[in-house]
């Protein structure tokens, strides 16, 4: 007999499908519960990226939750930094699988990030860059 898959999120300790089914009577069910990366380890393991492969003045501000390639991705703007003034940006993402916490970015994105930085500049690029 063939197996099929629903997916689905826990909520106060029930399991909430994703999509309206009702499951056959009586039929046995097994859960998985996947990793998840919880945003606060997301932002620290963007954050060392960012200080790697960017530079100290640049930060990863706040997470948003969303799917890329069919896989649910935590996003963070790259904002600069400094002494002397606020934070501005966002010069650049950088996506954490949040999954398994694998940075999803690569030397061009940082390049990218580092060439919009350098510039200085007050507009930011437009969401979902």
């Amino acid at each position: 007999m063939a197996s099929i898959t629903y997916e689905g999120v826990v909520q106060q300790g029930h399991i909430c499908l994703n999509t309206e089914t009702s499951l056959p009577e009586g039929a046995r069910v097994l859960v998985v519960v996947l990793p998840y990366t919880g945003s606060d380890y997301a932002r620290r393991k963007a954050n060392r990226w960012l200080a790697e492969y960017v530079g100290d003045m640049v930060m990863a501000d706040q997470p948003l939750l969303t799917q890329s390639e069919d896989r649910p991705i935590w996003r963070f703007g790259a904002y600069v930094t400094s002494l002397h003034h606020e934070p501005f940006g966002p010069v650049g993402y950088v996506d954490v699988d949040a999954e398994t916490g694998t940075v999803l970015a690569s030397e061009d994105v940082a390049q990218e990030i580092a060439t919009y930085g350098e510039r200085f500049e007050r507009s930011p690029l437009p969401p979902n860059h």
